[in-house]
């Protein structure tokens, strides 16, 4: 089975943007590039898991053809 990265990037894209709300808020162009980059990867994660969620449903019903 195959590892559902979309959960990976939305804890990196929250941790991003977690840090670019609190301990940069004093540089700020470092607090705009990681609460970007955060929330970019967090909607990235979405559509990730979306695919991933499609791809298991197609394999569940390959596997029920079969047997």
């Amino acid at each position: 089975m195959k590892k559902n990265n979309g959960t990976t990037f939305i804890v990196i894209g929250l941790m991003f943007t977690t840090l670019g709300l609190t301990i940069l808020n004093e540089y700020k162009i470092l607090q705009y590039s990681a609460l970007t980059l955060g929330v970019t990867l967090t909607i990235y994660s979405v559509f990730v898991s979306g695919k991933w969620k499609k791809n298991q449903k197609n394999i569940k019903n390959k596997n029920s053809l079969i047997h």
